[in-house]
């Protein structure tokens, strides 16, 4: 087995044992099928018949707009695409049993791109697309964040997008606030927006992957104090986040965010994601660290306000964040039908297709294709870009070897008291080296 594939294996694997014994880990074990869905937490053992492509992906990566695209691409072409969906919490492990071994059992699988696809050893299954025509119609930045070494091994229709604190605008005029500058200014007004009988801010504390966003929100802070930082920690074990004064002071900051959970929404659900719509539209809570596109999706939604955002102040930062491009999708080179899955590629790239697309994903503000009409900044995405201190940073963990899969749980320890910073940097440190060990 190639170096990069057991990488890949090995941490999902990991990730498989950690969310099993978590204290927090939550099982699916329901199965809903229709015309275009499957969800199980089995790893897939069908292979795709005749006249059908499989394709694999986490829960909330397939919209509406998906599945009618890819009942249009059956209707012209006779081939049906079958989707199979897993929760979120199990993607990767299910990800890691389906493609070892050379499998076949899926045609097409969903995976962010950028570093993340290339740290995960993915150039080493998936398909090169190099020579399809619709490479030709990227925008520069999807071109190369879906290549590795030159070649082109990602599809994607999502959008570059941007982090921070979406805030109620209209209800910040309403009750005069005013848009912190400083750590101290933001902890001040979360006290402010305490007394007139506020949460501060929606974080639902036990959910696997969000409130990981205050780590990654310390990029422009760690890029400031060490340019050269995703050099360094992916040079081997040796260097680690220990070693970057700003990730201690940092997270320091988190900590004491947490540790109050008067600050934010904690309601003891293990992936409450959707509960943050109504409790932001019914001003239950005034801000969010989320993507800005999410304020298109509370529009959508029937939100009458008004959204902005602004860079998270850890640390007094005044830069945003970036997530790098988003979701693609990659052909399983070991797939039997090879053709058939460059031929759904190349019809969702249809100019006529592209803007069906972007027209229904309000929550995406930039298009990875070229001259699309139907994609839309939101208010957060403008007040983001127009008020940010240098270009918005890349996440760290888009570019970072080995992110501990863990650490929601040590995020979750923060608000408990039962974890400290130190104890954080350690495991997430000792996760990294282990990895590095295993990948030798």
């Amino acid at each position: 087995m190639k170096k990069g594939m057991k990488k890949f294996l090995v941490a999902l694997l990991t990730v498989s044992i950690l969310t099993g014994c978590g204290s927090n880990a939550t099982k699916d074990t329901s199965k809903k099928v229709d015309n275009t869905q499957t969800e199980d937490t089995a790893a897939p053992t069908e292979i795709a018949k005749k006249g059908s492509i499989t394709l694999m992906a986490s829960q909330n990566w397939i919209k509406d707009v998906d599945r009618e695209l890819f009942k249009a691409f059956e209707e012209e072409t006779g081939i049906e695409v079958k989707i199979l969906l897993t929760p979120d919490n199990g993607y990767l492990t299910l990800l890691g049993t389906t493609l070892s071994g050379g499998s076949n059992a899926v045609d097409i699988f969903m995976y962010p791109a950028g570093y993340e696809m290339i740290s995960a050893g993915l150039p080493e299954v998936a398909l090169d697309l190099t020579g399809e025509a619709w490479i030709d119609n990227y925008e520069d930045w999807a071109k190369e964040v879906n290549s590795y070494e030159g070649k082109v091994i990602g599809f994607s229709t999502w959008g570059v997008d941007y982090e921070g604190i979406l805030y109620n605008k209209t209800l910040f005029n309403e009750k005069g606030w005013k848009i912190p500058g400083s750590w101290a200014e933001f902890m001040n007004l979360c006290n402010t927006i305490k007394a007139e009988g506020i949460t501060p801010l929606y974080e639902g504390i036990n959910g696997v992957w969000h409130t990981q966003s205050w780590v990654y929100g310390l990029t422009p802070a760690i890029s400031a104090e060490k340019a050269d930082y995703i050099e360094y920690l992916n040079a081997g074990k040796e260097n680690k986040f220990a070693d970057i004064t700003s990730f201690k002071t940092g997270l320091e900051q988190i900590k004491s965010l947490f540790a109050d959970t008067t600050n934010y929404t904690n309601d003891g659900q293990a992936e409450d994601w959707f509960g943050s719509y109504p409790a932001l539209q019914n001003r239950e809570v005034a801000m969010m660290f989320t993507y800005s596109a999410y304020a298109a999706e509370l529009k959508a939604n029937g939100s009458t306000d008004e959204w902005g955002m602004f860079s998270v102040p850890l640390l007094d930062n005044k830069i945003g964040v970036s997530n790098g491009g988003g979701i693609a999708k990659y052909i399983n080179k070991n797939s039997d039908y090879i053709e058939a899955s460059k031929e759904l590629l190349s019809f969702l790239a249809k100019d006529e297709n592209l803007e069906k697309y972007y027209s229904a994903r309000t929550d995406l503000v930039t298009s990875s294709f070229k001259n699309v009409e139907s994609v839309n900044a939101t208010t957060a995405t403008t007040e983001m870009l127009k008020n940010t201190a240098a270009i918005p940073e890349v996440m760290f963990i888009k570019n970072v070897l080995y992110w501990d899969p863990n650490v929601y749980q040590y995020l979750q320890g923060f608000s408990t008291g039962t974890v400290t910073v130190e104890d954080f940097i350690a495991n997430v440190d000792a996760y990294r080296a282990e990895m590095f060990d295993i990948a030798k």
